[in-house]
Parts: structure tokens; sequence; C-alpha cells
């Protein structure tokens, strides 16, 4: 069974305004330890990997590890320059929720962000209402610092948004390992 580790972000509002990024990395079960031993092995005293504030070439070394990992990443871009945080975040779960059930992936696992956990939760419950997503897929929230497989959805989001702004490199390492889809 695939398992899923999401994050998100907003691009540059000076070079891509109105975008927001939703990027979902997916492994099987199986492979969670490996990711996650990877990822905090990467830390360099660091409560957390974060790929904004990391220079060149630490990026490139993320990027990297990220590559050789068996993950496969998908990233909602959703464009509206009226559109807040939430509203962003819900079209982007909207179409990515669907996508992730039918594959099949049990569990997608989101960075907490304390008590606006619960709008996911309803996001879930209203395609699960619309019969649009099945009741086999659950959302878990967790500590970004305590939880490195969430590292990898971060740089991933990051080389896309980089990508978006004219940078290609990170995203060619990670090559067809992402799926991009633009709503």
């Amino acid at each position: 069974m695939l398992t899923a580790w999401a994050d998100e972000s907003g691009s540059r509002p000076d070079l891509d305004p109105g975008a927001y990024l939703l990027t979902a990395v997916l492994c099987e079960d199986d492979d969670v330890d490996e990711m996650r031993k990877t990822m905090d092995g990467l830390r360099i005293g660091e409560t957390k990997l974060h790929w904004h504030g990391s220079s060149s070439e630490r990026r490139e070394q993320l990027v990297e590890a990220v590559s050789e990992l068996p993950v496969t990443g998908f990233v909602v871009v959703h464009v509206d320059s009226d559109a807040n945080d939430r509203r962003h975040r819900r079209k982007c779960m909207e179409f990515l929720l669907p996508l992730l059930a039918d594959m099949p992936c049990s569990t997608i696992t989101f960075e907490s962000r304390g008590q606006l956990d619960a709008s996911d939760l309803e996001t879930l419950q209203m395609l699960r209402s619309r019969q649009i997503v099945e009741p086999t897929l659950r959302i878990d929230h967790a500590v970004g610092r305590l939880e490195p497989a969430l590292w990898a959805a971060d740089i991933v989001c990051g080389a896309v948004v980089q990508a978006r702004i004219g940078n290609q490199s990170y995203l060619k390492v990670l090559g067809n390992s992402v799926e991009l889809h633009t709503i």
C-alpha cells in the first residue's frame, strides 16, 4: 500500500503571483523507514530540513538525496490571485485526494498547522460525502520537526517553485519522478 507525505508553499509573489503549491511524496509503506532515515541523516544542526533559506549548494544536496529515494512526487499548483491560502489549499486537496485514493494510497500526512488541521479533515469529509473519495483514504497530521518524511515533500515543493520562477536545475534532478498538475 502507498502512503503520502505532504507540504505546501506559496510561490514567489513577485515572479509567480497567485500561485500556491501542494506537494505529496508517495512511497510504499515498506520504504517509509528508509525515507525517514535518509532525510534525518541530512540534518546539519537543524531541527528539520527546510528548503527556504538553504543555499544553492545545500539545495543541490537535498534534491539529489530525494532523487535517490523510492518516491514519486505529485504537485498540484493552484493559480488564483484573489484566493487566500485556505481556498488555495482546499482547491489543491480537491484535486489531489481523489488521485491518491485511486492509486490506492491509504494515508496522507500533512505538517500540522494546529487548529487549522480541522479544515483538512472537513475537506476530506466533504469529498467522501460527495462520493469523490473512497473512505479508505485517511489524513494524518504530524509536527514538522518530528517527522523527517515530511521534509522530502518540502524539497520537491521547493524544486517546483524554483522551476516556476525560471531555475529548472533542481526539478531536472528529480526527473520523471515528479508529476505536475496546474489547476
